[in-house]
């Protein structure tokens, strides 16, 4: 996961990996494999394009790269040096892929000579050409190669006047392609040559070839590993594109996916081809079946397909399109069937498809299991649907395995309501205007609105009314006492936006009154600084006079001891107008001495706070505090270069992003592990929580540190670190 992070933040600040250009290779070194055998020169040119990128890997690694990406730099550094091979390489092929002609002297010998007697051969049909009692004979293109050898194309009711071989004619007859008696010797001159030349570009292959498998377990363990640098960057780029994040993945407990959404919906809305609307899903660690009910079109078999398709990336290590905070548990098996598996020819009836794939998953189903059936019991009299797949689920429930369903079945909505190890969830329908919201609500069924959505497609409505008075007393109840707790959902998701947004206004109006307060407070300070100052330089300007009037010594040092003793009770009066300032975790103050620093924890009954100022920690009484009006953020910044990291050192990484924090945490407790130090504190305060789970996968992972923990309640933004 930390190379995951690395790849990440590289991508982020630099760019991708240079990775395009490698291929599959061992196909080609087991077809090299047996004795005498050779690969071509476009298959050469593949293992020297593969090499080259393993080569440039190598240099993306300078020194401030290994610094930032310690577990990248260590999967480059273990990739094997391959200049000798590909200078060996380069010297037989050219950058074509073609062998060049001084890839062995006798290579370069045969090619000369090939050259000579190819100009030999052009020189005597030229003559031949512009001889002249032969013209008009030819074509207008008169020297051409047949089988291998040089000929002229001569006219047809000419062929007879040129003494030679007649190695063909054209399809039309209109064309006859002679070799003069000339040219034989020369011809076959170059015949031999190519079988030369040929069996020497053979041997050449064959040695090149030789070269490249003495390297083979070198070459396939390389590219093993740019495969492994290849699948991070891969998922790090994919996770970019549709905003993915890894959630944790917990050895117990629930699936609490976020503003979960479908990857291929993501993509399609990233096209512009539609809204990926995300949807919550949740199954809790009592939970052992979840009931999707509620409209068609509403979004059921979106969300099943959803649920399946994240665990499964989420098991195969890739991030997925949720929030931050989503978690899920590890699922030993994944079964799932979704869709109409009708088979005419194996003679199987949609239900018949059905109890098939349910055979088979109660034979496999296991503790840690997720079961995932769409419309569940259907493709049969709904009676009897509805009792079978409620006894499917409890088998399921008895195996240990988590079940999801969708169904329309009011029997399964029904149980879910009395059963704690069911639980309801409906997908969001708007009734006025039959559109879907592609939500889910959970603990409460969701109606089928089949009538509804008849009438909106064009039913009759006297039909459509025929049908709703033809519900027995029974099913009308249950349909009825669904809308009333979907009336009543609707009205406690209305009351609480409304107080949500009181709360919201409440607190903005408490900030406000603050702000105000502390403006008033600063004022009315300002000012009697500013009548002070007066005063002091008044009573100088008094005293100096007066010394000047004859005025003793010792008279003047009584008259400036009084003059202090008001500015004491002045002072006095101004700690008891800051006294009245409570600080809270969470806020910046500014001390007397005009630093800054952050509220990490109030102790009320001495009055006192301890603050994160810079990387250091500080008790201080509430009446030296003052609250800064514009509250701002602390810089972000890396660890400086050389750490002095002294006993009881602590580093403050409030405010920064977690890839800057971790790489300073890193290089914090490499230096203090230098130092000797047996525990240190790592500041990172509250907040959400994202920047204190990143530190402990760190601090985890950390072959430096023997233990971790958060020494007091009251100090949730701190950590302490016992080293080894």
């Amino acid at each position: 996961f930390r190379d995951y992070l690395e790849i990440q933040d590289h991508i982020r600040s630099a760019g991708t990996l240079p990775l395009a250009g490698i291929s599959e290779l061992e196909p080609l070194f087991k077809k090299a494999a047996p004795d005498g055998a050779w690969l071509l020169p476009e298959e050469l040119k593949d293992i020297r394009t593969s090499l080259e990128v393993i080569k440039g890997l190598g240099a993306v690694t300078d020194r401030d790269f290994s610094r930032r990406y310690p577990g990248i730099t260590r999967k480059i550094g273990s990739l094997s040096d391959y200049s000798g091979l590909l200078r060996e390489i380069d010297r037989v092929l050219d950058e074509r892929g073609d062998i060049r002609d001084d890839a062995s002297a006798e290579l370069l010998s045969i090619r000369q000579e090939t050259g000579a007697r190819r100009k030999r051969a052009r020189t005597i049909l030229d003559g031949l050409v512009r001889e002249r009692s032969l013209r008009g004979l030819f074509q207008d293109e008169p020297v051409t190669i047949r089988d291998d050898r040089y000929v002229v194309a001569v006219r047809a009711g000419g062929h007879a006047k040129i003494k030679g071989v007649i190695h063909g004619r054209s399809a039309t007859g209109a064309t006859y392609f002679i070799e003069p008696f000339e040219l034989v010797e020369v011809n076959n001159s170059l015949a031999v040559l190519k079988k030369e030349e040929m069996a020497e570009e053979i041997r050449i292959l064959k040695a090149l070839t030789l070269s490249v498998l003495a390297r083979k377990d070198d070459i396939l363990k390389d590219l093993h590993t740019v495969a492994e640098l290849d699948l991070l960057q891969a998922k790090a780029l994919f996770a970019r594109r549709l905003g993915c994040v890894v959630p944790e993945i917990k050895a117990g407990g629930g699936v609490k996916f976020i503003g979960a959404r479908h990857p291929l919906l993501v993509i399609r809305e990233i096209e512009g081809r539609g809204r990926a609307v995300p949807v919550d899903i949740i199954i809790d660690e009592g939970t052992k079946v979840l009931v999707i009910s509620g409209a068609n079109t509403g979004g059921k078999t979106v969300a099943l397909k959803t649920l399946g398709l994240l665990t499964l990336m989420v098991q195969s290590a890739i991030p997925v399109p949720v929030r931050e905070g989503s978690s899920t548990v590890y699922f030993k098996d994944v079964f799932a069937d979704i869709g109409d598996r009708q088979d005419i020819l194996a003679s199987l009836s949609t239900f018949s498809s059905h109890l098939k794939e349910v055979k088979r998953f109660l034979s496999h189903a296991r503790p840690g299991a997720l079961v995932l059936i769409d419309e569940i019991g259907v493709g049969t009299d709904p009676a009897e649907g509805a009792a079978l797949a409620l006894s499917v689920l409890e088998a399921f429930k008895e195996r240990g395995a988590f079940t999801v369903v969708t169904t329309h079945l009011n029997l399964l909505k029904a149980h879910a309501l009395k059963d704690p190890s069911f639980k309801n969830a409906s997908v969001e329908f708007d009734e006025k205007t039959l559109k879907p919201l592609y939500r889910l609500c959970y603990n409460v069924p969701g109606p089928s609105l089949g009538l509804s959505i008849a009438r909106d497609f064009g039913i009759p409505s006297e039909i459509v009314e025929r049908a709703r008075k033809s519900l027995d007393d029974r099913e009308a109840s249950f349909l009825e006492s669904i809308r009333s707790l979907e009336e009543e959902r609707a009205r406690l998701e209305a009351e609480r936006k409304r107080l949500e947004e009181l709360r919201f206004k409440r607190e903005k109006a408490l900030e406000r009154l603050r702000e105000d307060r502390d403006r008033l407070v600063q004022r009315a300070r300002e000012k009697m600084d500013s009548i002070i100052k007066r005063a002091e330089d008044e009573a100088k300007r008094t005293i100096e006079e007066l010394r000047k009037a004859g005025l003793r010594e010792k008279e003047v040092r009584e008259l400036k001891r009084t003059i202090e003793g008001l500015k004491e009770k002045n002072f006095l009066t101004t700690v008891k107008e800051r006294t009245s300032y409570v600080p809270e975790p969470g806020d910046t103050v500014e001390l007397s001495s005009r630093t800054k620093g952050v509220v990490l924890m109030v102790d009320s009954e001495e009055r006192r706070a301890e603050l994160a100022v810079g990387s250091l920690r500080v008790r201080v009484p509430y009446e030296r505090l003052k609250r800064c009006t514009s509250v701002e953020r602390p810089r972000k910044r890396d660890a400086p270069a050389d750490l002095d990291v002294e006993a009881g050192a602590s580093i403050n990484i409030v405010g920064m992003r977690v890839d800057e924090a971790l790489r300073s945490v890193e290089r914090f407790l490499d230096h203090a592990h230098v130092k000797g130090l047996q525990s240190v504190e790592i500041i990172h305060g509250t907040g959400t929580g994202a920047l204190k789970r990143a530190v402990e996968g760190l601090l985890r992972d950390s072959p430096l540190v023997k233990g971790f923990c958060v020494p007091h309640i009251s100090t949730g933004g701190v950590t302490r670190v016992e080293l080894r």
